[in-house]
Order: structure tokens, then sequence, then C-alpha cells
């Protein structure tokens, strides 16, 4: 696929400056940069390294305002360069038919343009909306609901009375709507299940990565707001609410009950402990572990284990740097003091 510059403008409607006919055959990067492509910069720092390169047009920010090269200024270079990955190219689309390799209940409801690939198993009363696609070896459990333009990939689990909404992305191997981490001990120190008759419900234009557990509500629901992005290997518990535009990056945990407000960001291998509330905005930064029960303040941005707020533990840690020699100092007054003392006695 080739596109001139000008078909590339008017999808991020940035400003040219250069040859707006230059035909551009794909997009590349910095670090690979290839003739008659086009590729982006995120700083104007970084402007006379891409001059120096091939690249047939760059996607600047608004900062830029001369160059050896085509360019296209933009107020976010990163977003207009999603845009032009998208251009050139382009999603996905799927056979909007159903295989008769797949396994469907009779009293499913499956509407116009859904794909359904081989293998697939579809329980009873699931309600699949328009457009969707299920790919191979997935398991729908009974009274599922999926919205529509929702994509399920190859091997994903969706158990019993799951709700998923429209134009949301579930990656492979990713199992939703299992039972909850719930025991208790009777008198005699024996585990007994505590049943788990919740559901999960997943609003709209959510993505979830590969191999994530998303744990059933003991009772309720455990809570997938609309616009959050979820990467592989995360695990949220049962009757966790995560808000809106919220990120959480891989091979992190969230314990039973949290709360994890809109616009958080949770970085990658974080714990976050039960019954915590995560207010709108919150950081928490990678590696962290969020104690059960603490509240993290909006816009904050909480670092280390036990998470506290950043400047608290980057004073922390310059004195901690400073122990050895304090502790030299500590036993040099020591040595001291024992020296002033016996000759007090002498």
């Amino acid at each position: 696929m080739e596109k001139k510059v000008h078909a590339i403008a008017d999808v991020t409607g940035g400003e040219i400056i250069g040859n707006a006919h230059t035909l551009i055959k794909g997009v590349t990067g910095i670090n690979q940069p290839k003739k008659d492509h086009i590729m982006y910069i995120e700083d104007a720092r970084y402007h006379a390294a891409a001059e120096k390169t091939d690249i047939a047009c760059i996607i600047v920010p608004e900062s830029v305002t001369r160059s050896s090269k085509t360019i296209i200024r933009v107020k976010n270079p990163k977003l207009s360069f999603a845009k032009v990955l998208r251009l050139f190219h382009p999603a996905r689309t799927y056979s909007g038919t159903c295989s008769p390799h797949a396994s469907i209940a009779p009293s499913a409801q499956i509407a116009k343009g859904v794909t359904i690939e081989d293998s697939v198993v579809i329980g009873d009363r699931v309600i699949i909306g328009e457009n969707s696609t299920i790919r191979s070896f997935t398991y729908i459990d009974a009274n599922v609901i999926i919205g529509e333009h929702t994509i399920i990939h190859p091997m994903v689990m969706i158990y019993d009375n799951t709700q998923i909404g429209n134009n949301v992305i579930i990656h492979s191997s990713t199992v939703i709507g299992s039972d909850g981490f719930g025991f208790v001990r009777d008198d005699n120190g024996n585990q007994v299940k505590m049943p788990q008759v919740g559901n999960v419900i997943i609003e709209d234009n959510v993505e979830i990565g590969s191999n994530v557990s998303i744990d059933r509500a003991t009772i309720g629901a455990t809570i997938i707001k609309r616009g959050v992005k979820i990467d592989n290997l995360v695990q949220i518990a049962h009757n966790v609410e995560v808000g809106e535009n919220t990120a959480i990056s891989g091979q992190s945990g969230i314990a039973g009950s949290a709360k994890i407000g809109p616009n958080c960001t949770i970085a990658a291998g974080v714990g976050i402990g039960d019954h915590c509330i995560l207010e709108n905005g919150a950081i928490i930064a990678g590696k962290s572990g969020v104690p059960s029960k603490k509240k993290v303040p909006a816009n904050q941005i909480f670092f280390g284990t036990p998470a506290r707020p950043l400047e608290t533990f980057k004073k922390q840690q310059q004195i901690q740097i400073k122990l050895p020699a304090i502790i030299q100092d500590v036993e040099e007054l020591k040595k001291k003091v024992e020296k002033l003392e016996k000759k007090k006695k002498n």
C-alpha cells in the first residue's frame, strides 16, 4: 500500500511543510529507517538525527518549523503515528459466518455478521451482538452476553453469566469469570470454599491481553469499566472494580474488593492488596506493593514496597544510601565515648 503525504496529513489533521505529493511506501522507525517511508518523533531533540536518515517524511511536534525533509506538524505525534499505522495496516476482517465445525447451543442468539470459527463452543442462552468474532477453541459458557464488534481471540475461556460490551478485544488464553479465591476455615482448621455466585462485567472499548485471569465476584460483580487496557499476565480478583481508562501493565495482581479509580496507571509487576482504593489518576510505579486497605490519593505517584509517595521514597532512598557511612560514624563515636568513660573511671 502506498499513500501520498497529503493523504496521510488528512488522517492526522497535521500541517505539511515540504512536498505534499511525496509517495510514502510504508511506516518505519528511527532505528530501522527505510527509504520512501514515514516515521515520527515525539521530541524535537531527535529531529536532527531523523533528518540524517533516508526517511521521506517525518511526523513531528508543532515545535519543529523547518526541515530538510517533508514533515507533518501535529499536536500529538505518537497519536498521529498510531492513526498512520492503521492507515497502512488496516484491521483484519473476518468472514461474518459461523463454522459448521463449531458447537452452538440451539438457545444461543447469534446476530448478523458474527464470525464463529472452527472448534468454538457456545453454551445455552448466549447472546452475541452484530459483527463480533469468536475465534477457534474459545469456550463460552451459559448466559454470557457479548456486545457488537467484539473480538475474542483463540482459546479464551468465558464462564457463565459474564457480560462483555461493544468493541472489546480479548487475547488468547485469557480466562474470564473463574471462581474468586474465597475460603474460610472451620473449627477443625479445614478450608471451606466460599461459593462464588457473582459475575464479571466488562464494559465497552476494553482490551485485555493474553493469559489474564479476571475472577467472578463472590456476590455482585467484578467490574472492568469503559476504556480499560489490561496487559498480559494480569490477575484481577473477585469484586475488584477498575475505573474508566485505567491501564494495568503485565504481571500485576489486584486482590479482592480493591477499587481502582478512573485514569489510573498501574505499572508492571505491581501488587495491590485487598480493599485498597486508588483515586482518580493515581500512578503506582513498577514493582511496588500497595498494602491492604491503603488509600492512594488522586493524581499521586506511589513507589516502593510498601508503596509511599514518590518524594518520600526518594528521601528514604537517599538516607539508605548514606546508611553505611552513618553506621561507621556511629561506631567511631561509640569507641570515643568508651575511651572517655574509661578516662573518667581512672
